[in-house]
């Protein structure tokens, strides 16, 4: 296998980016985690009131649409902070992005499919799947054991098949993207007072 050869401009991107990578760089602000958290608590929660019998006029879980360009635009403020992107900030987002298509597939085809409240299942199992990669790529223990939890509450929703469901949905948002948000925006203002 032959080797490339890299500009001087490339050398210097990849060192400096294993330079950030070793010290731990970190440049998140949590608020699109927050946000998205919020969002997706409240979708449930409408969910679940809208399956005991309330007549909503909408589908609750389109309200993520402009969650979802919300958490964009702070990803996209976070990301223009940062001075270099390591590589485990690019696993991480790979990992996140492959579970929102392997989310959207599996919601369209079971709703097509008649599933019902095992969607919520296969979307608890996926997010205890995303959040375990990223626990363990970023070393970050409280993600990991959350992840565990979440894949109970996958396997209880499994069993349940009720409404129930959408509250086992928003416990995850809550432990997934909610306190891990606060955590970030409170490491980050730790950093940031510290300099």
């Amino acid at each position: 296998m032959e080797e490339k050869q890299l500009s001087e401009r490339d050398s210097l991107a990849l060192i400096n980016q294993m330079i950030n990578e070793g010290k731990n760089y970190f440049q998140e602000s949590g608020l699109g985690s927050i946000v998205g958290g919020v969002g997706l608590v409240l979708c449930s929660l409408l969910a679940y009131v809208a399956a005991k019998g309330t007549t909503l006029p909408f589908n609750p879980f389109y309200l993520l649409i402009p969650v979802f360009l919300l958490q964009m635009f702070f990803a996209r403020k976070d990301e223009q902070k940062k001075k270099a992107k390591t590589f485990t900030d690019e696993a991480i987002d790979y990992i996140w992005v492959g579970f929102f298509f392997s989310v959207v597939v599996a919601v369209v085809a079971g709703s097509l499919a008649g599933l019902g409240f095992a969607v919520v299942s296969v979307f608890l199992f996926l997010y205890a799947f995303a959040a375990f990669c990223t626990g363990m790529i970023s070393r970050f223990r409280y993600m990991i054991f959350a992840s565990a939890f979440c894949l109970v509450l996958a396997g209880v929703s499994l069993f349940l098949q009720n409404e129930i469901s959408y509250l086992l949905l928003a416990l995850a948002a809550v432990l997934i993207w909610i306190i891990p948000g606060f955590m970030m925006n409170a490491y980050l203002k730790k950093l940031q007072h510290g300099k």
